[in-house]
């Protein structure tokens, strides 16, 4: 004996679209369970298939989260860089003001320098050495510009 599904599932349903006016038949069709079972499929399939390629080949895949372009990518990368040096250099500059502090305070309990300067055998003539003398910078400019005129003549 078949059972009342199966009975169901092979039985057939007629749809038909008729004008009102008329009451002639517009459109007809025979339908079963499995048929609108296949057509809801197929066009559930097609739907998804349309709105893959949509993503895939239109440049609304940018907006689709986590998804981006290399190039931001690489600036997300650069960018956490930067935070991570400035972050490091923020740190490094408040130690700096606060052993400043300490010392300006006299509380500073870092390694001293213990090393003393021999005054004796530091001479004035070593010192003046380091720093060019008035005469000596006025020398070398005078001559940079005889130079630099010079060039602006030859280009003449």
């Amino acid at each position: 004996m078949p059972t009342t599904q199966r009975i169901k599932k092979k039985s057939s349903y007629t749809l038909k679209i008729i004008d009102e006016t008329s009451l002639d038949t517009v459109f007809s069709m025979n339908l079963s369970r499995g048929k609108i079972y296949t057509f809801l499929s197929t066009l559930f399939v097609v739907s998804v298939v349309i709105t893959v390629c949509v993503l895939i080949f239109t440049p609304l895949k940018y907006y689709i989260p986590g998804y981006g372009s290399n190039k931001t990518r690489m600036q997300t990368i650069q960018l956490k860089k930067d935070y991570d040096s400035i972050s490091k250099m923020v740190i490094e500059q408040q130690a700096y003001a606060e052993n400043i502090r300490n010392i300006i305070n006299g509380s500073y309990n870092g390694v001293k320098d213990t090393t003393k300067l021999d005054m004796k055998k530091v001479k004035s003539e070593d010192m003046n050495s380091i720093i060019p003398k008035p005469a000596e910078i006025k020398k070398e400019a005078t001559t940079q510009l005889k130079r630099q005129a010079k060039e602006h003549e030859k280009k003449r």
